[in-house]
C-alpha cells in the first residue's frame, strides 16, 4: 500500500524492506511535502484495516486473515518509529517543534513502548507460551539509532529545500550559532533547526571570531568536501 500511495502521489519507490510488521517501502520522497508523506504512511495501516473489514464475517482461514490484518493495522498505528504511526508523528512534531525536541520525544516514546512490549512479552510467553509480543519488542522496535538516521535524512532534505520556503514567505526567522574552528560540518548540521535560517560565527581557541558562514555555505561545502571537513577550512 505504501508503494501504491507513493506512486499515486508522484513519489518514487527506492526499495522494499521486509519487517515483522509487513513490507516497508523506502521512498525517494523525503523532500516532498509532509502532507504527502503522511498520506503515504497512513495508507499502510488503512490497507490492513480495510482487509480486516472485508474478512470480518469470515470463518476458518478468512477469520485468520481478519485477525492478522487487524493486528498489523493497529500495531502500525502505534506512534513509535519505525512504525507508520511513528513516521506520521515524526513529521508532525518535526514541523512544529524542530529536530532536537522531536528526537527526544520519540526516543522517550520508543523506549517506553519497547519496555512495555518486552515486559508483556515475557509474561505472555510464560503464561501462554506465545512469543509474539516479545518478537515485536526485539524485532519491530529496533531502538534509537534508526530514528536518528531518519531524523538526519529529514533534516538534510529540509535544509536543502529552505530556499523555496524563504522565497515563498519573504520574511523568515533567523538564528545565530557559534562554532569552534575545529567543528566538523556534520556536527554543525546536527544543530540546525527546521524553521530558522542560520548564521554561524566561527571562533578560535581565544574566543575570537575568525569568520562567519551561513547555512547555505555549510551545505555547499558539505556536498563538496563531506561531513568530516572542519568549518575552519571553508572560511573565505
Amino acid at each position: 500500500m505504501h508503494a501504491l500511495a507513493a506512486r499515486l502521489l508522484g513519489m518514487s519507490l527506492v526499495r522494499l524492506r521486509i519487517l515483522p510488521g509487513g513490507l516497508r517501502a523506502a521512498l525517494r520522497g523525503r523532500h516532498e511535502s509532509p502532507q504527502k508523506l503522511v498520506w503515504v504512511y497512513l495508507s499502510g495501516p488503512a490497507g490492513n484495516l480495510l482487509a480486516a473489514a472485508i474478512f470480518a464475517c469470515s470463518q476458518g482461514f478468512g477469520r485468520f486473515l481478519f485477525e492478522a490484518n487487524l493486528a498489523i493495522g493497529l500495531l502500525n498505528l502505534i506512534p513509535i518509529h519505525p512504525l507508520d504511526g511513528g513516521q506520521i508523528l515524526l513529521l508532525v512534531l518535526y514541523g512544529s517543534v524542530g529536530s532536537s525536541k522531536t528526537l527526544r520525544l520519540l526516543g522517550v516514546l520508543s523506549a517506553a513502548f519497547r519496555s512495555m512490549f518486552f515486559i508483556l512479552g515475557i509474561l505472555q510467553l510464560v503464561w501462554f507460551g506465545n512469543p509474539s509480543l516479545l518478537i515485536i519488542a526485539l524485532a519491530v522496535l529496533p531502538g534509537r539509532k534508526p530514528l536518528e538516521e531518519t531524523m538526519s535524512m529529514i533534516r538534510l532534505h529540509s535544509l536543502f529545500n529552505r530556499r523555496q520556503r524563504i522565497l515563498k514567505k519573504k520574511i523568515y526567522p533567523a538564528r545565530h550559532l557559534v562554532a569552534m574552528e575545529d567543528c566538523s560540518l556534520g556536527e554543525i548540521v546536527q544543530k540546525l533547526d527546521y524553521d530558522r535560517f542560520h548564521i554561524i560565527y566561527v571562533l578560535n581557541s581565544a574566543m575570537e571570531i575568525t569568520g562567519r558562514v551561513t547555512e547555505q555555505q555549510i551545505l555547499r561545502a558539505l556536498q563538496h568536501h563531506g561531513a568530516r571537513e572542519s568549518v575552519r577550512n571553508i572560511l573565505t
